[in-house]
């Protein structure tokens, strides 16, 4: 059924076509990104956005540069400098394994979803990672890797990745004032906010960045419906409550992006007007930000007054996309 010209889906949906019209600018016919063809950070989350966006033929094109070009035969990045637990391995390998699953190329999901179960901790079930604060298992990347093996697949690889997000949801020290992201291999989370706090925790009276959220909730949306067991979806949940009882407006931070459509992904199993009314708050919000060319104005983040640069435009407005889609699509 076609929406009306002047409903909010058409509205969302020309939006997003913006959107995917800027970043498909800046790749090329074989599906390489002209800003940097070799570099996996400007490629990795193209296939998922583009196929979600429906445009697989760009979605293939980049996957099959990706996996011609940019990936070794195990998995990893054939440049090592992309791969380790220093690098932002494990994040973009989860979205790289869930873009191929929604492709179809569940062989290659498998390969890399096996390539990150190398870095699982095997006693609590988080992915490893070293950051500011030590050799943790942060929530960003070791949820996007449980969302990768999910997709894949690699189910008992994903509920162990589950077992070590509920215990890190269960073990914040100050729920009442935030959440904090990193817990070690002895299981206690890291009360420390390092250079970066908005990275290491969730202040739910000051600045935030709800997106750090968004593969979880997804993830373990994901995770249940393959399953068909509802403590995903409650974890899910209650993730999602972490950024609804922020005490500002969260979805007005320009790190709400992907959340809005995170949280339609879980209010398809879950539906319930307070998600969607969130979702529909960060995709107006986008619209505010949104410029004539498709791309999203960054001149209010810190040190970007002039603008920012294209790879970080780029890198957001993959983000915006989602959500923008996901109400065009008047859920997940």
């Amino acid at each position: 059924m076609t929406s009306p010209a002047n409903s909010p889906a058409t509205t969302f949906r020309a939006a997003a076509n913006r959107a995917l019209d800027f970043i498909a600018t800046h790749v090329d016919l074989e599906g390489r990104s002209t800003v940097a063809p070799n570099d996996p950070a400007l490629h990795f989350k193209l296939p998922y956005v583009f196929s979600y966006g429906d445009r697989r033929d760009v979605a293939l094109r980049v996957l099959e540069h990706l996996e011609h070009d940019l990936l070794s035969n195990n998995g990893a990045f054939i440049d090592n400098t992309f791969n380790g637990p220093k690098s932002s391995f494990l994040y973009q390998a989860g979205w790289l394994a869930w873009g191929s699953a929604a492709l179809g190329r569940f062989d290659l999901a498998r390969l890399i979803a096996q390539r990150m179960m190398q870095e699982q901790d095997q006693q609590l079930g988080g992915f490893w990672n070293e950051t500011e604060l030590g050799h943790v298992q942060w929530l960003l990347n070791s949820s996007s890797a449980l969302a990768g093996c999910a997709a894949a697949g690699e189910l008992p690889a994903a509920k162990s990745a589950a077992q070590q997000m509920a215990l890190l949801f269960e073990r914040q020290p100050t729920p009442e004032h935030g959440f904090y992201f990193s817990m070690t291999g002895d299981g206690q989370v890291v009360a420390e906010l390092g250079d970066e706090p908005n990275r290491n925790f969730f202040d739910l009276d000051g600045p935030c960045r709800p997106a750090m959220f968004a593969t979880a909730i997804a993830g373990l949306t994901w995770l249940g419906r393959q399953t068909g067991t509802e403590e995903y979806f409650d974890l899910a949940h209650a993730y999602a409550g972490v950024i609804l009882s922020h005490r500002a407006r969260p979805e007005h931070s320009h790190f709400a992006s992907k959340t809005g459509w995170a949280m339609l992904q879980l209010a398809a199993n879950r539906p319930e007007p307070t998600l969607i009314t969130y979702a529909q708050a960060v995709g107006q919000r986008f619209l505010e930000l949104q410029l004539p060319d498709g791309s999203v104005n960054l001149t209010d983040w810190p040190g970007l007054e002039t603008g920012g640069p294209l790879p970080l435009r780029l890198a957001n407005l993959c983000d915006w996309s989602l959500t923008a889609v996901a109400l065009a699509n008047g859920a997940a």
